[in-house]
């Protein structure tokens, strides 16, 4: 991992971690999907503070936000896992206002995601495929 993603995914994993923390601090109790999905918010708030990137950038955070958001809202990893790579997929044709393809010139990136948000995504989803 390397350029911004690198420090993007350092971000958020420390916030994650600090987030998971703080809502056991005392004692260690199981990590429901409810633990999760405030932990991934709040680390999605902390990484807002460190970058400008949101959806509609053309970078990792366009997987990342639906995941996290849709996961707060439905409880289930195999739908925010969609929701990424349906955010992944959206990034084909867009125009890139932050990540490599603002520096990479040439044609054909129009065609393809974002790699950084489509490797999130595919990761997720195997991810959820392993939790079923």
């Amino acid at each position: 991992m390397d350029g911004t993603s690198g420090a993007i995914y350092a971000i958020f994993l420390n916030a994650l971690a600090h987030g998971l923390r703080l809502q056991s601090p005392s004692s260690p109790s199981p990590a429901t999907v409810g633990v999760w999905s405030k932990a991934l918010q709040s680390s999605l708030d902390t990484l807002s503070k460190y970058t400008p990137a949101r959806p509609g950038d053309r970078t990792l955070i366009d997987a990342l936000y639906p995941f996290v958001g849709t996961l707060s809202k439905t409880g289930d990893v195999k739908s925010a896992a969609l929701a990424a790579e349906a955010g992944a997929k959206g990034t084909r044709g867009m125009r890139a206002s932050l990540g490599r393809t603002v520096y990479v010139g040439g044609e054909g990136w129009q065609g393809v995601p974002d790699p950084g948000a489509h490797g999130l995504a595919e990761f997720l989803v195997g991810l959820s495929e392993g939790l079923q």
